[in-house]
């Protein structure tokens, strides 16, 4: 037998292995808030108040104090923020090394968005300029109204109506769009309880628009289309009208918007969404700020 005490096990340091939970933390500290992080990161509060409790956890310690009035530092979480923000800019130095060493962006960026925004604002104002200024990108377009792509990565990027709730994803809004009742012109001088109306079913989520008309119009859809496209060519077609954004006004001179003295319309917000690991990848983050430029004119 030999006479040495049996080795004690080495004790586990805990391990901070996603870096997501520091990036979460850095975000409730500087804005003191579970909330106000939730907002500016466009991530829900329940999210964050579960991954800050499971850093907590592994930590066995607390890293704020919750007060009414907002979370401060505890003197751990003060120490904790020092370390995380020197891995913030060590990262963030990383990324634009990274980024500089490529010349050309270039590579395969799927995009999930309405046929409407395609046809009538990606194709024509955003994807000129961003193919003139990167040749060696390609850009892949695919029309739908869900944003289950982006969960099992069939898209890395997509323009959507609604503020998905699911999933990392960071989300940013890139515009607020005015609608209106618009048809034809020569439903000018016709009464409002005889205006047919072309309704767009998109698939298992309800419009706003089509709620909307629903509520004040009360009237059966003469015509029921899948598409923001089609509803748009049958309302040019004189077929009916419809709840649209009013930048349609643009495309046909004999579109007009039709007075009927209803409540003020919703605004449709467009929303830009990519999963939050591929937010600063290079191409990803090339071809966002393009769309983030090119259709700020639907907000205008």
């Amino acid at each position: 037998m030999h006479g040495c005490m049996p080795r004690r096990p080495a004790q586990k340091r805990p391990i901070l292995s996603d870096w997501d939970d520091l990036r979460l933390f850095l975000e409730v500290a500087r804005v003191g808030s579970f909330t106000a992080a939730s907002a500016t990161l466009g991530v829900d509060q329940a999210t964050v108040s579960r991954r800050m409790a499971g850093l907590e956890a592994k930590l066995a310690a607390a890293l704020f104090e919750r007060t009414p009035q907002g979370s401060s530092l505890t003197v751990l979480g003060a120490k904790v923020q020092r370390h995380a923000q020197a891995m913030e800019a060590e990262l963030h130095a990383l990324i634009d090394e990274a980024s500089g060493h490529e010349r050309e962006i270039e590579g395969v960026v799927r995009l999930a968005l309405t046929e409407s925004i395609a046809v009538h604002a990606v194709i024509p104002r955003v994807l000129p300029r961003l193919h003139e200024a990167n040749p060696k990108l390609t850009v892949r377009l695919s029309a739908s109204y869900d944003v289950e792509e982006l969960g099992h990565r069939q898209a890395e990027l997509a323009l959507r109506f609604f503020r998905p709730k699911s999933g990392d994803l960071v989300a940013q809004r890139i515009a607020c769009m005015k609608t209106a009742l618009i048809g034809h012109r020569r439903f000018r001088g016709v009464p409002r309880a005889e205006l047919p109306v072309v309704g767009a079913e998109l698939g298992e989520r309800a419009s706003l628009e089509s709620r909307y008309l629903e509520r004040h119009l009360r009237r059966a859809p003469r015509l029921f289309v899948s598409s923001y496209v089609s509803q748009i060519e049958a309302v040019r077609a004189g077929i009916g009208v419809a709840l649209l954004a009013k930048s349609v006004l643009e495309l046909d001179p004999e579109l007009v918007e039709l007075d009927r003295e209803l409540p003020a319309p919703p605004e449709l917000s467009l929303w830009l969404v990519t999963p939050r690991s591929l937010r600063h990848v290079p191409r990803i983050a090339t071809v966002w700020k393009a769309l983030e430029e090119g259709l700020a004119f639907l907000g205008d």
